[in-house]
Formats: structure tokens, sequence, C-alpha cells
């Protein structure tokens, strides 16, 4: 609280009053001018840091612009030339023994010692383990009573026959005959499925797509020969219309032609057998055929004279398994002979099992040492470009530099999920193992006469591909845009299929990622930049594409890495 003085207090109240007032009235310009003040101090700061901040944008995008265009790298031209561009699918895999051949036990006898270990080389003929000799008796003599018991039964069985005649069994027209003389009933059965095929009902049939012909209706069936038969349309579905017409005489696969009552052509078609019956045998070889195609038959009529009906099915069986005993005896005398297992081909031993085990079936994997191959995966872009037979590049690089040829040998294309696999076989040379790496190399597809541009040359955008034919120095800007197609590329050339002729001169620079560009900086901001450009920034504005100076479009190349 301020205390006022004697002489203010008394003074009279009107000229105090009017002394405030005007203090207060001070006091309130005084605080109006500082808040002006301030707000003006304030804005001075707030446009100095603005201007800075232009400046700093301003000078930052110039070291832009500077780095890009004075460390630019060397512009380059290139002329379109004529050559070949080829594509090729690329894997790796592990290297596999091909036609390895394994060595089993026979069954009842007893391993006592294998002689090799894995890698060991051997010869056709060399002792591979012995054999406890009292086992190998044993199973000769369980073999020779088995092949005492088949003898049996093979005696037994001489007596079974079949029918050496086959008849129609059922009423009807023969339509087709494929047995002849001399013909085996089995391959015939085999290659046509049937000895002989009867009509049943009388009728062959037709279909032809038309919706000029209605249900029931009499049509005209011109045969291939002139001649003419009546038809009726038994059905109409669909707009396809099923015509029959007599079985006796139109032969079985003529083409005929269906007209209307009034001479107008509703379609044409194949004759069929409306309903067929197959006649089937199963043993001899056809001797006589008793009938002819489109001949009436009835349910005893004779169709077939057979011989050599006395070998039946059950009699080849017993046979095959009496070959197979044979076999089985003859290695266990050569067990006995030389003591144990030999190695029935010349080669290295791939894998031994072990003896410890409670069973041992196969005891040796031998490889001939002849062939190797190696699986690849292969995109679903790429497996319908693969071929049986096709050569491949295979490089061994733990083994040597040097590029084996390979032929792919087998294709899997029924992964569902899209990954599908090819097998390349080579010749096996000194050094290589099961197991080591291989990559691959198949050209699947190629082009001779091309016209071939640097692929660095080339510039994609959402609408098409194009390349610059022109480069002024002093501006720094391309110039020439042409539209062009491409084709087939690899990693160095690209096919233009349309838009250059040979001869024509691109300009292009090698295109380097934003971290070469930008790399190096030292901590010091952009003044500090010392990392490569892609070069040829045009001072004008006009900039080349350098996202596209090597993707091509999807359609254009097909799969895999492309050589030149």
């Amino acid at each position: 609280m301020f205390k006022k003085s004697k002489e203010e207090t008394n003074q009279p109240a009107p000229e105090r009053n009017a002394r405030d007032e005007a203090l207060f009235e001070a006091l309130g310009k005084s605080r109006k001018a500082q808040k002006r003040k301030i707000l003006i101090t304030v804005l001075v700061i707030a446009a100095a840091v603005l201007i800075g901040l232009v400046v700093l944008v301003s000078v930052l995008r110039q070291q832009v612009r500077t780095r890009f265009a004075s460390s630019a790298g060397e512009v380059l031209s290139a002329q379109a030339e004529v050559g070949t561009i080829s594509t090729v699918v690329s894997g790796s895999g592990m290297l596999t023994n091909v036609d390895t051949e394994t060595v089993t036990v026979p069954e009842g006898v007893e391993i006592t010692e294998t002689l090799v270990a894995f890698g060991d080389t051997v010869a056709e003929g060399d002792l591979l383990a012995i054999a406890d000799m009292a086992s190998v008796r044993a199973a000769l003599a369980d073999m020779q009573a088995q092949i005492e018991e088949l003898d049996d039964q093979i005696t037994d069985a001489e007596g079974d026959t079949v029918s050496s005649y086959i008849s129609a069994g059922v009423p009807g027209r023969i339509k087709r005959i494929y047995a002849e003389k001399g013909m085996s009933v089995e391959e015939a059965m085999v290659e046509h499925g049937a000895l002989a095929v009867i009509s049943l009902d009388g009728y062959m049939a037709l279909d032809i797509e038309t919706d000029a012909l209605t249900e029931g209706e009499t049509v005209t069936v011109l045969l291939s020969d002139g001649e003419t038969e009546e038809g009726t349309v038994d059905s109409v579905i669909g707009g396809t219309a099923t015509v029959l017409v007599t079985d006796n005489g139109p032969l079985d696969g003529q083409e005929v032609t269906v007209q209307k009552a009034d001479g107008t052509e509703a379609g044409t078609g194949t004759l069929y057998i409306h309903n067929p019956l197959k006649v089937t045998g199963y043993a001899g070889t056809v001797s006589t055929v008793s009938v002819s195609e489109n001949q009436k038959v009835y349910a005893n009529t004779t169709l077939f004279s057979l011989k050599d009906t006395a070998t039946t099915a059950n009699y080849d069986a017993l046979l095959r398994q009496r070959g197979e005993a044979e076999e089985e005896l003859l290695e266990l005398l050569k067990i006995q002979r030389y003591g144990g297992l030999t190695a029935p081909i010349s080669g290295s031993v791939y894998s031994v099992a072990d003896l410890d085990s409670e069973t041992v079936t196969d005891l040796v994997t031998l490889s001939p040492d002849v062939s190797m191959s190696v699986t690849i995966s292969v995109d679903e872009s790429d497996i319908l470009s693969l071929e049986l037979q096709q050569e491949a590049d295979v490089t061994v690089s733990s083994v040597s530099d040097e590029t084996l040829t390979g032929i792919v040998t087998e294709i899997d294309k029924t992964d569902s999920s899209g990954s599908y696999t090819a097998v390349i076989t080579l010749d096996k040379v000194a050094g290589m193992l099961p197991g080591m790496t291989a990559s691959v190399e198949v050209r699947i597809e190629g082009v001779d006469n091309a016209i071939l541009i640097p692929v660095d040359a080339l510039h994609e955008t959402s609408t098409g591909c194009y390349v610059y034919t022109s480069y002024d120095e002093e501006t720094q800007e391309y110039g020439g845009m042409v539209d062009v197609v491409p084709g087939l590329s690899n990693d160095d050339y690209v096919e233009i299929k349309s838009g250059l002729s040979e001869g024509d001169t691109v300009y292009y620079t090698e295109p380097q990622s934003i971290l070469d560009m930008f790399g190096n900086m030292g901590g010091r901001g952009f003044g500090n930049m010392t990392g490569g450009s892609t070069g040829g920034m045009p001072s004008g504005g006009n900039i080349p594409d350098f996202s596209g100076g090597g993707e091509m479009p999807s359609g254009g190349f097909g799969g895999g890495r492309g050589e030149r």
C-alpha cells in the first residue's frame, strides 16, 4: 500500500483523481509499448529463422544438384549392333552318384565281416564281405526245396487250358475286328482293348451341333460313298442332336452329312456304334478269324479260333517264380564258391551297412564312377521351357573352374507349389564326390540376328521403355528420346525388337545406388559427399530414369540369367 503524503491528503478530491488517471494512463502506454517491442523482436527472430532455413535448403539443394552434375560418371555412348542373345535357367545343387548298384544279402545268409569301407575302389568280382558257410548251405537247401515245389505246381498247371474258340455270346452285328491271324490275344487286347466290337441294337449314331432338328424328326444321312440312309433324330439336348441310322452298312468312324426333309443341310458328324459290346479274351494266339465286319452274328457264332491255349496265366506266373528262384540259387552258389559276397560291377564304395544292426539286407552300395547328377530348382515361369536332352553348363568349383557339359535327364513338373526340379547328368571327373556343390546353367531360349544395346541404356516407365539418342555436353541434357520395345535381356545387353536400327547411337551412364551417391559423408553432411554418381543429370530438368537401367518389363525377357 502506498501512503499518501499529508499534502496530498489535504488536496481537494478532484485534483487527486486527475493525477491518478494520468498516472494510470502513463503506465498503460508503457506496458503496450513493451508488448509491441517483444512482438516485433519475436517476428524478427522468426523471419530470420525462416530466411535461414530457406537459404539452407537452397544451399543443400544446390549442393545435391552440384553433386549429381559435377561428380557424374562419364556419359557413355554405344551403337546398336546385330548379335545373338539367349536366356538360361540357372541353379545349384549337390552332386549325387548315378546308376548305383546295391549288393543285398540273400535271405538266411549271415555276414561275419565286411572287407571294404566308404570310398574304396573295387573291381568286378572283388570280395566285399565274408559269409558264414553254414548259413549259406542252409539257404541253398531251402531254395532247392522251393524250386522242387514250383516244379510240381508247374506240372499240375500244364493241364490247364482255355477254350480254343471265342464266340459272340450275344446276337448283334460285327462292326469292328481288331484281332488278326497270327496275333496273340494279349497283343490285341492291350493295343485295342478288345478283339472285336459288336453292335447290339442295330443302330449307328452321330452327334451334330444344331438347333434345326427336333426329336423324332426323319432325316436323310448322306454317307461318304454317296449312298444315303434314312435316319431318325433320337434326342436333342442343349443344342446337340443325336441321329440314329441302321448299322447294316454304315461304317464305324465314317464322316456323314445330315439333311432335313426339305434338302437343307443340318450338319455333319462321325458315326459311332450306338450300343457296343467288346469281345474279349486273355490267352492264346488267333489261328482263324471266322467273321467279317458288318456280318450279323448270334450268341453261339464262333468269331475266332485260337492256338497255344494251354499256356495259362497261372502257368506263366509259376515259370516266372521259378526263374527268380534259379537266380537266387545261382547267387548262393557263388557266395559258397568265393566265401562271401562279390562286387557285381567295378567302381567305388558309396555306403557300407553296419553289421551290428539286427538285420542287414542292403550290405554295400557301389557307384560305377561313370556319371553324376545334380538336381536344381526351376521356377514355374521356366519349367515349360526345359526339355529332355538339353545341354547344360556345369561348374564344380571345389574341383576346378572348368565348365563341364551336362544333359537334362529328368524334369519334375508335379510340384503343385510352383517350385519344380530338373536333374542334370554329367560325366564324372577326378575329384568329384557326392555332396559337392555344382552350379548349373541351362540355355532355354535364344534370338539370332537381334538388335542389341547395353542394358544400362534402356529406361523404363509405367507406360513403356525408351532410350536417349543424343546428349548435349554443355547443358548436360539428354535428348532424342525414342520409345522402344525390348525383348530378351541378360546382365549386359538387351534385345530391341522395334524402335532402333543397326548403327543407331544411344547415350547413358552406368546406374549406381543411392548409397553409392551419398556414401562417405564423413559426418560433415552434404558438403563432404565423395560417393559415385549416376551421372548425366541434366541441369534443365531432363532427368534420365535411373531406376530403369537394369529392370526390364516382366513379360519381355523370360526367366533366369541371360548370356550373349
